[in-house]
């Protein structure tokens, strides 16, 4: 019986992930608006760019894996829109923003914790699991768990720059103890993103086998829940209420490790998937046969009402990931 659910089981990866990249939109402006709202927290710091000086015992795309500062090289600009820095209080001035080789706590935050979507965990790694996938970073960006066998390890994404982050910081490397806490944030984020943690339902998967077009609604589905959250965050009209959210979140440190807390993570996570797609199938119905929704479809279907549950629904996923994201801060940074 094992055997059988796992042979299942590794159909359903191959064909959900072999194909496709998912990741919960917007990292950078989600975890820019946790970590400038943290109470007594200092998010305008300059710390010192230091050169990579760092063990891993973990293989990436070594193309992508770029170890030097990519605002200092000019490979990433940053850009806000006027609302951002309304709330958040940061002044930006793109010319100045690397000043005597130092860089504030907040860009770090804002660059790196989109990072990890640039291509540095598409590897080949040994397991069955990753023989079947292939080259692809969805089994660093999702977790799956099926009877007594676990699939994917974005847990284990999480754990390992959490761990790199506390070593750095207790070395007083601080920007590269806020880089690697900025990776580790980007894993727990996709993993609060229910279709990280869970495909579709019992019937959908089974059907996901032989029905080409079960594939394709299953895929869109989670993309278009994605693109949902940057809508939320770039042009919704709840977009300064959704802010707020965020920001007003209360820090969650929690007294357990860190293998608990992302565990934790995922069993919320898990417990919303239900009540999420079922709210992405109302609202979006046939089009997910064909296509992912795009930005307009959130807007019409905003405007006429049907997505008020699915809002609903995230501000409860985006307020207790903004808490543990700022728990997480407060532990990694200001404890060691």
């Amino acid at each position: 019986m094992f055997n059988l659910t796992r042979v299942v089981v590794f159909l359903i990866i191959f064909l959900m992930f072999s194909q496709s990249l998912f990741s919960w939109g917007s990292h950078d402006i989600f975890t820019f608006l946790v970590a400038t709202s943290i109470p007594n927290f200092d998010y305008q710091k300059l710390v010192e760019i230091r050169d990579y000086d760092y063990v891993e015992n973990r293989r990436y795309n070594t193309e992508k894996y770029v170890t030097y500062d990519l605002v200092a090289h000019g490979k990433a600009k940053i850009t806000f829109d006027s609302d951002l820095l309304k709330v958040s209080g940061v002044e930006l001035i793109q010319y100045q923003l690397v000043q005597d080789g130092k860089l504030p706590v907040w860009a770090i935050f804002y660059v790196y914790s989109r990072f990890p979507d640039n291509g540095m965990d598409f590897v080949e790694e040994s397991g069955i699991v990753n023989a079947i996938l292939g080259d692809t970073q969805a089994n660093r960006h999702a977790y799956l768990k099926v009877t007594f066998f676990e699939y994917m390890e974005g847990d284990k994404s999480f754990l390992h720059f959490i761990k790199m982050s506390k070593e750095a910081f207790r070395k007083g490397d601080e920007y590269w103890g806020y880089r690697f806490l900025s990776y580790a944030l980007h894993y727990l984020e996709d993993l609060m993103q229910p279709y990280h943690v869970r495909p579709g339902t019992v019937p959908e998967l089974i059907q996901f086998l032989f029905d080409p077009k079960m594939r394709v609604f299953l895929r869109n589905a989670h993309s278009t829940y994605d693109d949902y959250m940057t809508f939320l965050l770039t042009r919704s009209k709840y977009k300064e209420e959704f802010y707020k959210l965020i920001r007003e979140a209360k820090p969650l440190t929690l007294p357990v490790s860190d293998e608990q807390l992302i565990y934790e993570a995922i069993l919320f996570s898990y417990s919303m998937f239900f009540d999420v797609h079922d709210e992405v199938k109302k609202a979006f119905g046939e089009i997910l046969y064909n296509r992912r929704a795009m930005m307009e479809d959130f807007e019409k279907a905003e405007e006429d009402g049907k997505l008020a549950r699915l809002y609903e629904l995230t501000k409860k996923l985006a307020s207790v990931l903004a808490s543990l994201c700022k728990g997480v801060i407060l532990k990694t940074a200001l404890q060691n």
